[in-house]
């Protein structure tokens, strides 16, 4: 009977990869907060998505730094925080891309065909990684991906309705292109950072015993 399993070497690798992952998510979220207390003295929130607007072109990369108040922030702080770990501890080859991708796609998507008002906030990236961290685990067959995208089904499938229209104050639209664009990134990338596996025999050596 064949049962596979990561490579020795490979999952030693990847294991290695978690401590860098913890490192640069710390790194992200300090540049997010900074961007918040400097904009208690500058008007920084001016600078988010507005649709159809050419004031509104630079909000397509600055969108995910800009909120609005304290609640805003550390709402999502914490699922960003997660998001940019597994990412990168799990994906370290496509993890930078990936993000590039996700904010760059979402903000243009938003920009397109966004409501006329000025979108800001983190939620529409971490919605796009969330389903790219969701769907690759499938589609990549690793067990640790996998593992990855049932925890992140179990702790945040609620914020699935989150991508529809209805909710006062919400940008459901970042959270709509950013989780199609993460389902996108997932399926262009599925061929990379796939595990390295081997076939562990468990019947390997019984024909010795029961010779």
């Amino acid at each position: 009977m064949k049962i596979p399993h990561l490579d020795n070497e490979y999952a030693r690798s990847r294991m290695r990869q978690w401590p860098k992952a913890f490192r640069v998510s710390l790194m992200f979220l300090a540049v997010i907060w900074g961007l918040f207390l400097l904009a208690q003295v500058l008007p920084l929130t001016q600078f988010g998505t507005k649709p159809r607007t050419f004031e509104g072109l630079l909000g397509i990369v600055t969108m995910p730094f800009i909120h609005s108040g304290w609640p805003h922030l550390i709402d999502n702080s914490l699922p960003m925080f997660l998001a940019m770990v597994a990412l990168f501890g799990n994906y370290p080859k496509v993890a930078k891309r990936t993000v590039f991708f996700s904010v760059v796609l979402t903000g243009a998507l938003v920009w397109l065909f966004g409501r006329e008002v000025n979108h800001i906030g983190s939620s529409g990236l971490f919605y796009a990684l969330l389903s790219y961290l969701f769907v690759s685990g499938f589609l990549k067959k690793d067990i640790q991906s996998i593992g990855i995208s049932i925890a992140i089904a179990f702790m945040y499938g609620y914020m699935i309705w989150g991508i529809f229209p209805g909710q006062v104050g919400i940008s459901w639209e970042s959270h709509m292109f950013g989780f199609l664009t993460g389902v996108f990134l997932a399926y262009n990338t599925k061929d990379i950072d796939r595990p390295v596996l081997k076939d562990w025999h468990l019947d390997e050596g019984l024909e010795d015993y029961y010779d």
